[in-house]
C-alpha cells in the first residue's frame, strides 16, 4: 500500500468517518473514471464536483473518498476523509510525501516539449533505477501534487512536469516540488493571451528554479528565446546552472542527421564524445534530448548509458507519435500532434510532415486554432503562411475560425477545404485521403483534432 490510513490523517489533518478497511490505500486519484481497486478517490472541484462522483469511484473499487463535504446521497458506511479544503488536503498529500522521500527529483516546465522530455527522462532513468513519472501531462495545480502523492516511498528517481496559463502558477508547484534539478526545455509563443510577449513567458518559466533545493542545479536550453533572462533570474536565486545547445554549452550538438526514420546524434559532453540515436524523426525532440542527458548526469545517473537507452523511447500519442495506417485503399502514415499547440509546436510539426525521411504521395495537414495567443492571435495564424517549413506542404486542410486567416490566405495550390466542424471534417475524410499520403494533425487540445485522429485510426482495413 501506498499509504497508511495513520499516514493520511497525518498528512491531511483529516477524521476517518464510515466504514474503512485498515490496511492503507494503494494510491490517489481525482477522476472517477479511472480510479483503481484499493485508491483514495479526490473529490476536487474544477469542471464538475468529484463530491457528485463518490458513489461512482467507490462502484469501481476506491477504497474511500477525499471529501469538504458528505453530500446528501452517500451511506453512513462509506469510508470518507473529510476535511476543510480538498484542494488544501491535495496539496498536502503532495507536500508530505515530498519530504519524506528520498527520491531525486527533476522538475520540467518550458513552453514546449515538458511531457515529451519528461519521457524520455522516465525511460532512461527506470533502467538505472525505481522512477516515478505521471501517467499523462500532469502539470497544473491539481496534476502537480496528484504526481507528487503518488510517489513511491522507494523511488530512486521522480520527474515531475511543471505548466502554467497564467501569471504565479509556476512558483507554489516549483516549491511544493523541492527539487534537485530543472530542466526548462524551450521558450516560445504560448499564452500569449496572459503575458503579452516572449520576455513575459521567460520570467514565468524562470520561477521554478526558486523551488531548487539548497544545491540544486537548473539545466537551461541555451539556444532558446529568453535564455538571459533564465539565467539572470538563476543567479539571482543562488543556484547552479548548466546549459545544452549548439554553441557554448555544456553539452553540445556537434551534428544531427536522419537516419531511417529516427535522429542520429554526435555531441560533445565537457571532454567527451557521445553518439547516440533518438527514437523519432523529429528535430525538436532531438534538441531536448541533450537536455534530457544533462539531468541525468546532474542525478548522478550514468549518462553513457543513458544516451544509448533514448533509442527506446517514443513519442506518445498526440505529440508527434508517427504510425503507419494500411487503409482499404493502401498504406497512409499518420502523425499525431493533436494534444496541444503554438507557434513554436506547430513549426516543428510541420518540419517533422516535411522531412523526406520516407516516399509519400502527398504530404497533407489538417490544422487546428492555435489557443491562448493574446490580441495578435489572428496575426500568428496568418503569419504560417510565409514559413518555409508550409512550401513542401501538397494541401492544408483547416479548422476552426483562426485557422480561417490562414485558409484565406494559402495559394491556390495547397489550399484545401475549411471546415466549421470536426463532425464535417470527419465525414469527408474518405474523399481527402489517398494512398501514399504523409498526413499531419495539429491544433490545441480543446479544439478536438484528436477525433480526427481517431477517425483515421478506424478507417483501417
Amino acid at each position: 500500500m501506498l499509504w497508511s490510513l495513520s499516514d493520511l490523517v497525518k498528512a491531511t489533518a483529516g477524521d476517518l468517518i464510515g466504514d474503512w478497511r485498515n490496511d492503507g490505500i494503494a494510491g490517489v486519484s481525482i477522476d472517477s473514471r479511472s480510479i483503481k481497486s484499493d485508491e483514495l478517490f479526490v473529490a476536487v472541484k474544477a469542471k464538475r464536483d468529484g463530491h457528485n462522483f463518490i458513489n461512482d469511484a467507490i462502484r469501481l473499487g476506491a477504497k474511500g473518498a477525499l471529501v469538504d463535504h458528505i453530500p446528501a446521497d452517500i451511506s453512513s458506511k462509506t469510508p470518507l476523509l473529510l476535511v476543510p479544503s480538498v484542494q488544501e488536503a491535495l496539496e498536502n498529500l503532495g507536500k508530505y510525501r515530498r519530504e519524506r522521500s528520498q527520491a531525486k527529483v527533476v522538475a520540467i516546465t518550458g513552453s514546449v516539449g515538458k511531457t515529451s522530455s519528461k519521457n524520455m527522462l522516465k525511460t532512461i532513468l527506470e533502467l538505472q533505477g525505481k522512477t516515478h513519472a505521471s501517467p499523462a501531462s500532469f502539470n497544473n495545480y491539481l496534476g502537480v501534487p496528484l504526481t507528487l502523492a503518488n510517489l513511491p516511498i522507494d523511488a530512486t528517481y521522480a520527474v515531475v512536469e511543471i505548466g502554467m496559463n497564467k501569471p504565479g502558477e509556476i512558483e507554489p508547484l516549483a516549491r511544493m516540488t523541492a527539487a534537485d534539478v530543472v530542466l526548462i526545455t524551450a521558450i516560445g509563443k504560448a499564452h500569449l493571451e496572459a503575458f503579452g510577449d516572449i520576455a513575459g513567458i521567460a520570467h514565468e518559466k524562470a520561477q521554478i528554479v526558486k523551488g531548487l533545493n539548497r544545491k540544486g542545479i537548473a539545466v537551461l536550453n541555451a539556444d532558446t528565446p529568453g535564455y538571459e533572462i533564465l539565467k539572470k533570474q538563476t543567479i539571482k536565486n543562488g543556484s547552479q546552472f548548466i546549459s545544452f545547445g549548439e554553441m557554448g554549452s555544456n553539452l553540445r550538438a556537434k551534428k544531427m542527421q536522419k537516419l531511417n526514420g529516427r535522429i542520429k546524434v554526435q555531441c560533445q559532453f565537457n571532454d567527451r564524445n557521445l553518439e547516440f540515436i533518438v527514437g523519432s524523426s523529429g528535430f525538436h525532440f532531438a534538441e531536448n534530448s541533450l537536455g534530457v542527458l544533462l539531468c541525468a548526469d546532474c542525478l548522478g545517473a550514468d549518462i553513457e548509458k543513458a544516451s544509448q537507452d533514448l533509442a527506446k523511447w517514443e513519442p506518445s500519442s498526440g505529440r508527434g507519435s508517427f504510425e503507419k495506417i494500411l487503409l482499404p485503399s493502401g498504406n497512409i502514415f499518420l502523425i499525431d500532434d493533436a494534444f496541444n499547440a503554438n507557434p513554436s509546436s506547430m513549426k516543428s510539426a510541420l518540419q517533422l510532415l516535411t522531412q523526406r525521411t520516407l516516399n509519400c504521395s502527398r504530404r497533407v495537414a489538417f490544422l487546428g486554432d492555435m489557443l491562448e495567443l493574446g490580441e495578435n492571435e489572428v496575426m500568428l495564424h496568418e503569419e504560417i503562411i510565409s514559413w518555409p517549413e508550409l512550401a513542401d506542404v501538397d494541401i492544408v486542410h483547416t479548422l476552426g475560425p483562426l485557422m480561417y486567416h490562414l485558409h484565406k490566405k494559402l495559394p491556390f495550390n495547397i489550399k484545401g477545404c475549411h471546415y466549421e466542424s470536426k463532425n464535417e471534417l470527419i465525414s469527408d475524410l474518405e474523399n481527402i485521403l489517398q494512398e501514399g499520403d504523409k498526413v499531419l494533425v495539429k491544433s490545441s487540445k480543446s479544439i478536438g483534432l484528436s477525433s480526427i485522429v481517431d477517425a483515421i485510426r478506424a478507417m483501417k482495413k
